[in-house]
This record gives C-alpha cells, sequence and structure tokens, in this order.
C-alpha cells in the first residue's frame, strides 16, 4: 500500500478506531497506543485481506482486529494489577469487550466517515461556494433563494454543487 493511500486509510478510520476503543473504556490515556496497535495488525495483514460480501467488510475486519487489540489491552492491565484476577477481573474483561459491540454499526461508522469526508472536501473549496452546495444539496433550498443569501447567481449556484458533488463522488470512489 503507497504512503498516500495509507494516510488516507488512517485518516478516514483512525477516529473510529479511536471511538471504539473509547467506547469499550480503555482510558484516554491509552486509548491511542491501542489504537496505534490496531493499526500495526492492519499493516501486517492488509496483503492478505480480501473483501468477500458473505464474511464481511473492510469495516468488519477492522472492528475485529480492534476488539482483539482491546481485549490484549485489558488482559494485560489486568496483570500489570496486583491482586485482581479471578472471575470478578474475566467477568470485567468481558464487559469491555461487549460494550464495544454495541458501538459498531452502520450508521454510527457512516456517519463518522461522512463527516470526516465531508471535512475534507469542504477544505478544498471557497466558503461561498461551499454555502452554495450545503444549502442546495442539505438544507434543499430552490437556487434563487440561495442566489440570493450567497450574492451568487443562480448560474454560479449550480456550478458550485456541481463542482462539490464531483469532488465527493471522486473521494468516494477512493
Amino acid at each position: 500500500m503507497d504512503s498516500d493511500a495509507w494516510s488516507r486509510l488512517v485518516t478516514t478510520f483512525g477516529p473510529i478506531v479511536y471511538r471504539w476503543c473509547r467506547a469499550s473504556s480503555v482510558p484516554m490515556s491509552d486509548a491511542a497506543d491501542v489504537v496505534q496497535e490496531v493499526f500495526a495488525t492492519v499493516a501486517r495483514g492488509i496483503g492478505d485481506f480480501e473483501r468477500q460480501k458473505d464474511k464481511g467488510s473492510f469495516r468488519s475486519w477492522l472492528a475485529t482486529i480492534t476488539r482483539r487489540r482491546t481485549a490484549d489491552y485489558f488482559r494485560r492491565a489486568a496483570k500489570a494489577q496486583a491482586a485482581a484476577g479471578g472471575t470478578d477481573a474475566m467477568l470485567r474483561l468481558e464487559q469491555h469487550a461487549e460494550s464495544l459491540d454495541s458501538t459498531i454499526n452502520e450508521s454510527n461508522v457512516q456517519a463518522a466517515i461522512s463527516q470526516q469526508m465531508l471535512g475534507q472536501v469542504r477544505a478544498e473549496f471557497e466558503p461561498t461556494t461551499w454555502d452554495a452546495f450545503w444549502l442546495t444539496t442539505i438544507e434543499e433550498k430552490p437556487a434563487s433563494e440561495v442566489a440570493e443569501l450567497t450574492g451568487l447567481s443562480r448560474a454560479s449556484v449550480y456550478q458550485a454543487k456541481s463542482r462539490i458533488l464531483r469532488r465527493l463522488r471522486q473521494r468516494l470512489e477512493r
């Protein structure tokens, strides 16, 4: 995987993995280390990853790796605590891993990815251009109203919408 692709992967999924770690009660002070372990595992296994619809997507594979690294973190933490162990410690460890499952769902991941992508694309355009896109596409205001609000011509409003939608499609294709 080239460095640009790896950078996009980490930029897109890093915040999601971090949120999964925090949702499973990994302390803030250790969550970044667990995220790093997750991506180290991804780097070692990415060459063997094959997307198979019946077995799951990349996101599912990433969630599985995150669950395992989180469980590893809690196993290490349990060993480091003197006198902690036995059934109670094991039950706490299992609860932490199970709490991660409840945070991994399609809408959660899609929202995070969408926000990340929108933020990246927004930075590429002038604020007025972005406002014209947002008002017509997301808020579904008529182009004539958006033209008045932004000071652009109707044609420029349509052009702004088209340019940003094209850029979003290009990002999605990557």
